[in-house]
């Protein structure tokens, strides 16, 4: 709730949850206590006027809301389940998705898919679970760049919910490349690729094809210069497989084989995180052999693509040095 001391964010206030309780009697103390407060004939501030018009407004929402037994309040969603539990998610931004909605916050990733399409969400499940890793090294590198589903339920609208266990230094790379007004430094992006590559390895070493492999699907650490790959899951098949669907821009990458086989194939995905390159750096200079690498057509594995990457990079910088991205989930979400 807002600080009822302060008149701009009063008047910044939304929904009538934002400054009053769900409780009606005690909505109605406050009501009392903010008309006294601001009310022009005793406060004599600017701003007086206009934060009682909106004390009011407020409150005459929250009466209807009262009516009708339901409530709002900015940034927090209320889930009832088909067995009628209820649960809250507070979040920081929300997002409409091809299959419906994701709310990002600090310590989650909620996807909610509507109720068509519960097939992608019974595949996104699946998919997860059945990663193999060869070691427990490559158990203990690469399972924290994916998914851990700590909650997965059905609403009583029929609405299907997969929540995913999140680090608050993680930020989506579409919220990112906003941050930056449409441009991320070259050698910034150069590190996400190298994350996204790696990523690519692992999923050829599984024998999928991922297939939405996307701004809005990947969540990068600026400060510890790595990435997840938590949404898109609902559209990953095994190569070779009938692919389920992708995104469009996704779509618009893929190969002409596999547009007209309609398969997976890991040559997607690469060509995705090539799309993403040339994307977030927005036709910014980069040295030749980079911007080469970004125009020429994908390998047909992963491991391959993943050696001229190097190579391009190495070309184009030559030793690797860590670069601080001095930004964080307070600055990217702030504006």
């Amino acid at each position: 709730m807002v600080d009822i001391n302060n008149p701009q964010e009063i008047l910044a206030a939304v929904k009538c949850g934002d400054l009053y309780s769900k409780d009606p009697l005690k909505a109605k103390q406050e009501y009392r206590l903010l008309v006294q407060k601001y009310h022009p004939d005793r406060n004599k501030e600017t701003m007086a006027e206009d934060v009682f018009l909106k004390i009011r407004d407020l409150y005459a929402q929250a009466e209807v809301m009262f009516a009708s037994g339901q409530w709002e309040e900015s940034n927090v969603s209320e889930f009832k389940t088909k067995e009628g539990k209820h649960k809250r998610l507070t979040f920081i931004k929300e997002f409409p998705f091809e299959l419906g909605m994701q709310y990002v916050a600090s310590s989650v990733v909620v996807f909610v898919l509507e109720a068509e399409h519960k097939r992608y969400f019974d595949n996104a499940f699946k998919r997860v679970g059945s990663l193999t890793y060869e070691n427990k090294a490559m158990e203990d590198e690469f399972k924290r760049y994916f998914p851990e589903f700590i909650d997965k339920f059905e609403t009583a609208e029929g609405k299907w919910v997969l929540v995913i266990k999140k680090t608050k230094d993680l930020v989506r790379l579409q919220d990112l490349l906003n941050y930056y007004q449409g441009t991320i430094e070259p050698r910034h992006v150069a590190w996400i690729l190298s994350r996204l590559g790696s990523i690519c390895c692992f999923l050829d070493f599984n024998g999928l094809a991922h297939n939405g492999i996307s701004l809005e699907n990947c969540f990068v650490s600026p400060e510890n210069h790595s990435i997840a790959l938590f949404g898109g899951w609902w559209y990953c098949v095994g190569q070779g497989e009938k692919m389920l669907g992708t995104q469009k821009e996704i779509y618009d990458v893929m190969g002409p084989l596999t547009k007209t086989n309609k398969t997976g194939s890991i040559t997607t995905d690469l060509e995705s995180i090539k799309l993403i390159g040339r994307v977030l750096l927005n036709k910014a200079q980069v040295p030749d052999s980079y911007q080469a690498w970004l125009e020429r057509g994908a390998a047909d594995s992963a491991r391959k693509e993943f050696l001229r990457w190097n190579t391009a990079l190495r070309n184009s910088y030559g030793v690797r040095k860590f670069i601080r991205m001095e930004v964080g989930e307070r600055e990217v979400y702030s504006r």
